[in-house]
């Protein structure tokens, strides 16, 4: 699944700080959209030579994503996408549980008529992926675009970052379980999940806070239980 990002970093003269910054939103975007499985080793070197760029910049940037358990640091110079962990995976959707549903609240009050029509078109998008068999990687970024609004325009920058970095750690179990839908449909969960997401749409534009949350933590919930039965490892 490793593909050569068309957003590359800038020019290696850049300033240090600025160029490990982007290095580091660059690779943390990348497993984002779903590119590496779990499990997936990658290095510094290759890291670097996909980037354009040299290893420090690359350092620097895994440094802050392995503090983050995005990656797992390894022997001779490499990380690793972490492997399955139901455990971790349980830890991880509880806390995007509550930080999801806040975003949704504050969301409420911040965006406007047009930022609903984009949430809501993205919707749409999602839903398209699962009626229509397409490439894992495309599949996978589609989904992530409706978290990915929710974390933008929800007026905080510190719970928006928290919300991409745990999509990012769930990222690659969605691209794995994805892989294992054959037939790239499921109508029992596509027709409860649309159901839900209309109701999402009607509470954000009538302003109601405390639905917006509510079903916004109804739709992970179904969402995290659908990935963990196509993943094998549900109850």
């Amino acid at each position: 699944m490793n593909q050569k990002t068309k957003n590359a970093p800038a020019p290696s003269d850049a300033p240090a700080e600025t160029l490990s910054l982007q290095v580091y939103h660059t690779i943390r975007d990348r497993i984002f959209r779903g590119e590496w499985l779990p499990g997936t080793r990658l290095t510094l070197r290759s890291l670097a030579a996909d980037l354009g760029t040299s290893v420090q910049p690359v350092r620097d940037a895994i440094g802050k994503l392995t503090v983050e358990r995005v990656l797992i640091l390894r022997p001779n110079y490499s990380v690793q996408i972490p492997e399955i962990d139901r455990a971790m995976m349980d830890e991880i959707f509880a806390m995007r549980n509550i930080l999801e549903a806040e975003a949704a609240r504050r969301c409420v009050s911040s965006m406007s008529s047009a930022d609903i029509d984009e949430l809501e078109e993205a919707i749409l998008a999602t839903r398209r992926v699962y009626w229509v068999e397409s490439e894992i990687l495309n599949r996978v970024a589609t989904i992530q675009q409706v978290p990915r609004l929710l974390a933008q325009r929800c007026g905080s920058v510190t719970l928006g970052d928290q919300i991409i970095n745990l999509r990012a750690r769930t990222a690659p179990y969605y691209a794995a379980a994805l892989a294992r839908n054959d037939d790239g449909q499921d109508r029992e969960f596509v027709v409860f999940t649309i159901r839900i997401q209309d109701e999402f749409i009607a509470a954000m534009r009538r302003r109601d806070e405390l639905a917006a949350a509510e079903i916004r933590k109804v739709d992970l919930y179904t969402f995290q239980h659908y990935i963990y039965r196509l993943l094998g490892i549900g109850d």
